[in-house]
């Protein structure tokens, strides 16, 4: 996976890119938690860095309020809707006769940034693990399913030379164009065993691990893009506009660091000591941070939306719902086998490592041409916590002698 908005993004790539081919190093652990505590703390002046653009937008202080949970982000929204029309209260009733059938409970780590007239001028997020991990794979799996379509109409050609056909004239049968396909998925499977598999940076990568949507009126929003570009250290690189049921501005942003002496002090109020909860050691974590910036890239690029009231209560609540498209972006993919759910597990597997306690990683449980129930998975997830997936109905019962 290659998130952009990692400085030691090329660094990260290269280690996953070894775990999917099952080459695992002893310290990569450590290097996994190191990377994304770090960038937790880089991503703090990122995210200071466009509410102080947002300062410069909206007159008087801002209030930030940080949610964890997508209901109390509706609930915020409907709260602070400013002069709703008839649509916007149609949304309202629907979601209040049947909340539940609005993802009620699905966790978000996301920053509601209010105007000092209390309109909601922006929300920024930070995608949950989950979330790139999916997207991350979806992505992969793009790659290996052109691969495993090349390797079936490889096998579909010999089997056209040995009839003597051109491949476009072999009719094949149902059942024959399946064990072209089964055999094919065996063989990219296989080379992952053999720990060769190679794949561009640009399949992988990913620009919107963090995001800022800011919310106001067209014309408003038709003046931002200029005086973004007017920011030192900002760089447009690409902005595109959606139209139909998904309506917004999207805009690619790279923002240039500090130098790691200014960048390390202006991040003097950090609290080192939540490294204890990635199992690293939160004084020698805290010396080694200037060095970590020094190697590692002088920019980062992060998502900014560009949308109005309207569209925004469409998008969590109406004809454009955030969940719903990622439930068919779901359903469409043409691939589900099971290098498609290794290739998922494992990524997942790597992210929650970076969250957990754990920093050493003797072998990986998942492998690219393996094959598994998500039962395992979830208990590999589990024990990176130190923690039982399922202690077993047994647990609840005494038994004699020596069981």
């Amino acid at each position: 996976m290659y998130l952009t908005t990692l400085t030691h993004r090329d660094e990260l790539f290269d280690l996953a890119l070894r775990w999917l081919n099952d080459h695992v190093a002893p310290d990569d652990g450590a290097t996994i938690s190191r990377i994304f505590f770090y960038e937790s703390a880089i991503s703090k002046f990122v995210v200071e860095r466009v509410v102080n653009f947002l300062r410069a937008l909206y007159p008087g202080p801002l209030r930030l309020e940080r949610i964890r949970q997508k209901q109390l982000l509706r609930r915020r929204l409907i709260e602070y809707l400013p002069q709703p029309g008839a649509r916007a209260r149609e949304l309202i009733e629907q979601f209040e006769k049947d909340p539940e059938s609005f993802f009620p409970r699905l966790p978000i780590d996301a920053l509601l940034i209010f105007s000092a007239d209390s309109q909601l001028a922006a929300i920024a997020r930070i995608k949950r693990l989950s979330r790139v991990a999916e997207k991350v794979s979806f992505r992969l799996v793009e790659a290996l399913f052109r691969e495993i379509q090349a390797e079936a109409r490889r096998l579909a050609a010999i089997r056209a030379e040995a009839v003597g056909v051109a491949l476009t004239d072999l009719i094949s049968s149902e059942e024959e164009m399946q064990n072209d396909f089964t055999a094919a998925e065996a063989t990219v499977a296989g080379r992952f065993r053999s720990g060769n598999v190679v794949i561009p940076r640009e399949a992988l990568t990913v620009n919107d691990l963090l995001g800022f949507k800011i919310i106001g009126a067209p014309e408003f929003l038709d003046r931002v893009p200029a005086l973004l570009v007017q920011e030192p250290g900002v760089t447009l690189v690409e902005s595109e506009r959606h139209t139909g049921l998904y309506n917004a501005v999207n805009m690619l942003v790279e923002i240039a660091l500090p130098q790691p002496d200014r960048l390390a002090a202006r991040l003097q109020s950090f609290d080192w000591s939540l490294a204890r909860r990635r199992g690293l050691d939160p004084e020698e974590t805290k010396r080694g941070f200037i060095d970590y910036l020094a190697k590692g890239a002088g920019t980062v690029r992060i998502e900014i939306i560009l949308t109005t009231y309207d569209e925004l209560m469409e998008s969590e609540f109406g004809r454009s719902m955030h969940e719903l498209r990622i439930l068919r972006l779901r359903q469409r993919q043409h691939y589900t086998g099971p290098i498609a759910q290794n290739a998922a597990a494992l990524i997942e597997y790597l992210l929650t490592l970076a969250a957990s306690p754990t920093v050493q990683v003797a072998e990986l449980p998942i492998k690219m041409y393996g094959r598994y129930l998500p039962e395992t998975v979830a208990n590999a997830k589990s024990a990176l916590f130190g923690k039982d997936m399922d202690g077993g109905l047994l647990d609840a019962f005494s038994f004699a002698g020596d069981c």
